[in-house]
């Protein structure tokens, strides 16, 4: 097994408070806005305000996926190739009409909408769809999403010869002709068309970004998503339907803010109809306004056991740790209502998650961390478990729990803070003992978790998993473009890597957010997004 890269992002020691941050439910307040006539003709229309965490770009390749503020901007004005429903399994046609792979799933070809253009009206061609996922996949070993098209061939090399800013060419992802997109994978990716949904893969202009130059982050001049830019007033984007799309929405105005707890003031005030809301005013925001907008999010929070440690040799050991936490008193005690207990490694709102997978494995049970306990140490001398976190936050207050439930168990336990700049590499050094961990999705599929995580060798696998059977099945499932049957492999996967208790799940983050009556068709996806075209704002 070759050592996890420790710049991958998935650490929560690095990524918790950003998600914490970023994570933002109910009825409210807000003035109602004109009705118009959308396209169709129906009646629809209005302006959509919603209230966002300030953004750093507007660039989709920059998009980070633990902000619902930057993917939900990037969303609005970048189409990708592809478009996947909330829940659904399969991908459907966006700026690409159809796709096929006749090799495995190791070749892909997407054709491009004839019909479909950007903002100012000039084609889509598979060239701007090129440099697209060129400027991605140049983002280089520190990029989550940069991170997934890493079986793109020559992907390396491309990074060597300096990425796209260096003129450097990327062998595996080539435009044929203006209207077909080639890309080449080393290993098969059946679920490259519902990954290439993202907002960070959203297909920007080749021209649009060289004449913008250096302003295309902040002021995007041309888009190819179902709204552009058209005015930018201090803290308040101005977002125009774009020539010929069928959004019902006239337009959406993003009021940027520096402290969430202040958009919801916003909210309140009438001046917002939407917003995201802080952690820290969950309860406040329940009280006042419900709770139907905390939605389940594609963040996930546990603790990984160093697999090659010979401490965690014994499965039984490892299964009476995980049955020793109590999961819930830690989500109530430290993430009330902004986190949910996780149950598995595929997280809910993610198609193919299924909470039976951890059943009793998972569960809250002392008398069977007893049992487990007394056939592993039949002597009666436990180990003690080490317990790495970075220092400060919330992550030390949770490994405070955990040592408290380990010792109530019977498992001797002890609490190693590592500063936090430094935690990342160290808990992919093969130093950690019982890590604190974490992981994003950049796309709802089961396999952004599973195989990312758990397959020998990915450069993610900071647990050191290693299984014959898992690696078959996730083989397998990568070769398979049905996604039913796929997602059924992935789940037999999951279930042995939760059978052999590789890691302590924690918490599954939510999204926190708020908005009047008067909007209607906005459901937030488990990524933190929408789809616009159905929403009204009566």
């Amino acid at each position: 097994m070759g050592r996890p890269r420790a710049s991958s992002g998935c650490l929560v020691g690095v990524l918790i408070a950003a998600l914490l941050a970023a994570c933002g439910g109910g009825d409210g307040g807000g003035d109602g806005a004109a009705t118009t006539t959308a396209l169709d003709g129906s009646a629809s229309g209005g302006r959509l305000r919603m209230g966002i965490a300030r953004l750093s770009s507007l660039d989709p390749a920059l998009v980070s996926p633990d902000s619902p503020s930057a993917s939900i901007a990037a969303d609005l004005l970048f189409d990708g190739l592809t478009y996947l429903p909330p829940g659904a399994l399969t991908a459907e046609p966006a700026l690409a009409t159809e796709w096929s792979s006749d090799d495995g799933a190791a070749t892909w070809r997407f054709a491009i909408d004839p019909e479909a253009t950007f903002s100012d009206g000039t084609p889509v061609t598979a060239a701007d769809a090129e440099l697209s996922l060129e400027r991605v996949v140049s983002l280089g070993q520190a990029s989550l999403t940069a991170s997934r098209l890493d079986a793109v061939a020559g992907a390396a090399e491309f990074l060597a010869a300096g990425g796209r800013g260096a003129g450097a060419d990327l062998a595996g992802i080539t435009a044929i002709g203006a209207a077909t997109l080639q890309i080449t994978l080393q290993r098969p990716m059946a679920g490259l068309p519902e990954l290439l949904a993202a907002p960070v893969y959203g297909v920007v202009s080749s021209a649009g970004v060289a004449a913008d130059g250096e302003a295309f982050g902040e002021s995007p001049s041309v888009s190819s998503g179902p709204f552009q830019l058209t005015g930018r007033d201090g803290d308040v984007l101005s977002l125009d339907r774009a020539p010929g799309r069928t959004a019902m929405l006239d337009g959406v105005d993003l009021r940027l803010h520096d402290d969430l707890a202040d958009a919801y003031t916003a909210f309140t005030d009438g001046e917002l109809d939407w917003t995201l809301v802080a952690p820290a005013q969950a309860a406040t925001v329940a009280e006042e306004s419900g709770t139907e907008g905390f939605v389940p999010f594609q963040a996930e929070y546990f603790y990984g056991f160093n697999l090659a440690d010979p401490l965690f040799a014994d499965v039984r050991f490892r299964q009476a740790i995980v049955q020793a936490v109590d999961r819930q008193a830690i989500v109530d005690a430290l993430y009330p209502g902004v986190a949910d207990p996780l149950a598995g490694v595929v997280p809910a709102g993610v198609p193919g998650a299924d909470r039976s997978r951890c059943a009793a494995g998972c569960a809250y049970d002392t008398a069977a961390t007893a049992v487990l306990l007394a056939q592993a140490f039949p002597d009666g001398t436990v180990p003690e478990v080490p317990i790495d976190f970075p220092e400060g936050g919330d992550e030390a207050a949770v490994a405070a729990v955990i040592e408290q439930h380990l010792e109530a168990a019977g498992i001797p336990a002890t609490l190693r803070p590592h500063p936090a700049a430094d935690y990342v590499s160290f808990a992919v050094s093969g130093q950690q003992g019982l890590a604190s961990l974490g992981w994003i999705g950049v796309q709802a599929t089961p396999e952004d978790y599973l195989d990312r995580l758990f397959r020998t060798g990915s450069p993610d696998n900071t647990t050191g998993f290693s299984d014959a059977g898992v690696d078959a099945l996730l083989a397998e499932a990568a070769a398979t473009l049905d996604p039913a049957t796929r997602v059924d492999l992935l789940g037999q996967a999951e279930t042995l890597v939760l059978g052999s208790a590789a890691v302590l799940p924690i918490a599954q983050f939510r999204v926190l957010t708020v908005q009047s009556d008067r909007v209607e068709g906005l459901e937030l996806s488990v990524t933190g997004t929408f789809n616009p075209t159905p929403v009204n704002v009566r």
